[in-house]
């Protein structure tokens, strides 16, 4: 019976031992593999920058080399002299080493005829040869793109004329008249790309051996990671404290920034505005303000980037800066820029901003505005809509010297404008699938494949957009944030959802 339990403790000090080491080894092993994936990092980070600064001096030469030659090469397409340009793209590649073939592909017409060649240099004798293409080249993105701007990259591709990486420079080919007639492109082999992958896989090997040396050593640690675990159970009571502290301070920071939001509208003859906001955190990004001045409607809408307690700060500030500036600007144009510029001055976060100003005038209905990469509006009259054609432009907070353009349109008597910023569309229910637009479209029309579009309501079968329009801006509000409740479904909120409904009563 003793000998029973003398060997029952001894197997279960075994297991406890065996249990022991395994922890200490596998501590070690995140300790001593970290280290090494650092280690390999910073190589490989040496490695990109010195690969990073051949590739752009080779492209810089390439780009030079095809745009000296262009002139010389549209030249001799116009007088149709195809020897000469042969001769001028063998030219090219002889005395540029980097360049190891030119693709030159007219554009294909309506016809379909493909037309093309590849003057490349020879690997196994050196020779600069020409040969047709004899693929269809309408497929690749160096002939697509190349057609459309004046100078593009294609991503790495398989050459199947050297069993190895390309990437193609194109740029395109133009008659006197600024037509584009064809398309010439510059191949160059990712051979930096070729050294760096076995370099990576070198750096493995030996990061390999490594982790298994250090993993020997794993039990030396033992005592140091029973000391840090019973050195962090006493902190956590202190932790939990400091994080209640830190929840109090939260919810009086959403309060505060509830309350930087504006004041109902008083009911007035010319305009009803309402507006909510819903943070995913605490405390958010997004923000809207409006008020009445000189006999005009001034509102914002806009979404800081990222979420949170920086977001927050970048919003406050935005908003106050809105306020400073619509009290004595009636330009929106003027507003934004001036937003922008303070938003830009000293950001040394790179957090940004999207922004719409828009001003309405509250006896015309004549809506002055400008965008700086917010989501469209939309124009809601009775059951149908329409999107307002803004510019996009970019976010506030970027580039200081930005300039921002104003646009123009007449909203009639009893139509509503619905501004909202991309946490309503990206809204995501438990199957991670987005709110999206169309059904931003459903919630107003009620039909989406016949309402969506203003001008396309009028068509067969417009009888199915007679809804009963909204009464008010508050009930196309409570529709939309309905529809997304709806949808959501109890899901955790990605991204703080705001939006802003004016009803123009005329």
């Amino acid at each position: 019976m003793n000998t029973s339990k003398l060997a029952k403790v001894r197997s279960v000090a075994v297991l406890v031992l065996a249990a022991l080491l395994l922890e200490a080894t596998t501590a070690f092993q995140y300790i001593s593999t970290r280290r090494a994936i650092t280690a390999q990092i910073k190589e490989m980070a040496q490695q990109d920058l010195t690969s990073a600064n051949r590739t752009f001096e080779i492209k810089e030469i390439t780009e030079a080399v095809i745009a000296g030659a262009l002139p010389e090469v549209e030249r001799l397409v116009a007088l149709g002299q195809d020897d000469s340009l042969h001769k001028v793209l063998q030219h090219l590649i002889a005395i540029t080493p980097e360049i190891v073939g030119i693709d030159f592909a007219y554009r294909v017409g309506e016809d379909g005829v493909r037309n093309g060649y590849f003057t490349f240099r020879d690997d196994e004798t050196n020779k600069i040869k020409d040969t047709v293409i004899g693929f269809d080249y309408t497929e690749r993105t160096w002939y697509r793109e190349g057609l459309q701007g004046n100078g593009f990259w294609s991503e790495p591709y398989m050459s199947r004329y050297y069993v190895a990486l390309m990437s193609t420079y194109s740029r395109p080919v133009r008659d006197s008249h600024g037509r584009t007639v064809a398309v010439i492109g510059a191949d160059l082999p990712m051979r930096e790309l070729s050294a760096m992958a076995v370099q990576l896989y070198d750096n493995q090997q030996r990061s390999l051996m490594m982790v298994i040396v250090l993993q020997v050593l794993g039990l030396l640690v033992l005592g140091f990671i029973i000391y840090r675990s019973i050195v962090s159970a006493r902190k956590l009571n202190k932790v939990s404290a400091e994080k209640e502290l830190m929840n109090r301070e939260l919810g009086i920071a959403n309060r505060i920034q509830t309350a930087m939001l504006p004041p109902p509208m008083p009911a007035n003859e010319f305009v009803d505005v309402v507006g909510s906001q819903v943070p995913a955190k605490q405390v958010g990004g997004d923000f809207y303000d409006y008020f009445i001045r000189d006999g005009k409607l001034f509102f914002n809408i806009g979404d800081v980037c990222g979420k949170g307690i920086p977001a927050a700060l970048v919003m406050s500030m935005t908003q106050a800066v809105f306020r400073t500036v619509a009290s004595k600007e009636n330009d929106p144009a003027l507003i934004v820029r001036d937003m922008n510029a303070i938003a830009s001055r000293g950001n040394t976060t790179g957090m940004f901003a999207t922004l719409f100003v828009g001003v309405m005038d509250l006896a015309t209905g004549v809506l002055s505005y400008s965008n700086a990469g917010h989501e469209k509006p939309i124009i809601v009259t009775g059951r149908k809509m329409r999107y307002l054609d803004a510019v996009a432009n970019i976010p506030i907070g970027i580039d200081e010297d930005k300039e921002y353009k104003d646009q123009e349109t007449t909203i009639a008597p009893g139509d509503m404008i619905l501004l909202y910023t991309d946490g309503l569309t990206e809204a995501m229910n438990v199957g991670e699938e987005l709110f999206g637009l169309t059904r931003v479209e459903a919630a107003i029309c009620g039909n989406v494949e016949e309402c969506t579009d203003g001008e396309n309501v009028e068509g067969k079968n417009a009888e199915k957009c007679e809804l009963c329009a909204f009464e008010g801006a508050q009930q196309l509000l409570d529709t939309m944030s309905h529809a997304v409740s709806e949808f959501v479904n109890g899901a955790e909120q990605s991204d703080d959802l705001t939006m802003l409904v004016i009803k123009y009563k005329g």
